[in-house]
């Protein structure tokens, strides 16, 4: 991911894929080919490229078309989602209907959150991952008022309302994980609980990186120094920027180590923390939008929890 992978068409997406596919050949560990795009660039050449490797895809969309098409636009400045519901259509028939791993949506606050979901859902997605935009302290994101005004967490709370009651089959992975949280499960995101964060990124350099989201944050917040071809996994593992990223609660902040809403929230995604006063020694800039959602989403369920309780205490 990152830029636009289709872009390098599909002799070398052969190619690169063939190689990785022989190097890992015989290790004792399972491998697994993902791809984020845009999807507009999708043909039926690329797509069988992907059948063939095994590799998914995952559609960027932003929203239904008067949303998608502000800021997906092509060279000539027209939007793209007419494009992109050709791939869709591709992406959805029997044939490849297998790589299609489903849809990555930014949340914007003016796009209704109702309207967003029956839009994605009508094409029939996988599961789809809503994000929340890698704003911080110093850029605070757009629609949010204050560090304690809640727009966002008022947005996913009608979004979760419409989900679980209309929706339930769809798998929607911010909702999914919660819960899964909340039934004692270990979170499943790096932007949700206090596990180990185990990722590692790899530029097509040979760098590797901090988690590439960090770019949001300032100049070089990624960069670890290291390289592939001088460097090694271990290496990076003991680097103190990543093993930062293991610390789980002890590297958060104060505020968030009294809170009782950390073993869920995590503390809140790590550029969402950032502040160039302080670094990363903050709250995240969405906390109370995080708290008002767990606090909606615990509220919904408890009353389902409990009767499954005493269902069990009765048997």
């Amino acid at each position: 991911h990152g830029g636009e992978p289709l872009l390098a068409g599909p002799e070398y997406l052969h190619q690169l894929l063939s190689i990785l596919e022989e190097s890992f050949e015989g290790g004792s560990f399972r491998v697994d080919f993902g791809m984020q795009s845009n999807g507009t660039l999708l043909t039926p050449a690329i797509a069988d490229v992907l059948l063939a490797h095994g590799m998914s895809i995952g559609i960027s969309i932003d929203g239904p078309p008067d949303i998608n098409d502000q800021h997906r636009v092509d060279h000539a400045g027209k939007g793209s989602t007419a494009k992109l519901v050709e791939c869709l259509a591709l992406l959805n028939s029997p044939q490849y209907r297998s790589i299609f791993s489903g849809f990555l949506c930014v949340i914007a606050l003016k796009a209704d959150p109702v309207a967003t979901l029956s839009y994605l859902a009508s094409f029939n997605p996988p599961g789809i991952d809503f994000i929340l935009p890698y704003d911080n302290h110093d850029r605070y994101p757009s629609g949010k008022a204050r560090f304690d005004s809640t727009e966002y967490g008022s947005w996913l709370v009608r979004l979760f309302d419409f989900w679980f009651d209309e929706l339930p089959g769809l798998r929607v992975r911010i909702f999914d994980n919660l819960l899964r949280m909340f039934l004692g499960a270990s979170s499943t995101v790096e932007s949700f609980g206090l596990e180990p964060v185990d990722l590692i990124v790899l530029e097509s350099n040979g760098e590797i990186e901090a988690v590439d989201s960090l770019k949001a944050t300032f100049n070089g917040a990624t960069s670890l120094g290291l390289n592939v071809f001088r460097d090694t996994f271990d290496d990076a593992l003991r680097h103190i920027a990543v093993a930062a990223r293991q610390a789980g609660l002890r590297g958060l902040c104060s505020q968030c180590t009294n809170c009782k809403f950390v073993e869920l929230c995590g503390g809140g995604y790590l550029p969402n923390r950032y502040s160039s006063v302080t670094g990363f020694d903050n709250p995240s800039v969405y906390c109370h939008d995080l708290q008002l959602l767990i606090e909606h989403i615990a509220d919904r369920i408890r009353p389902d929890l409990c009767r499954l309780v005493q269902a069990h205490l009765q048997e």
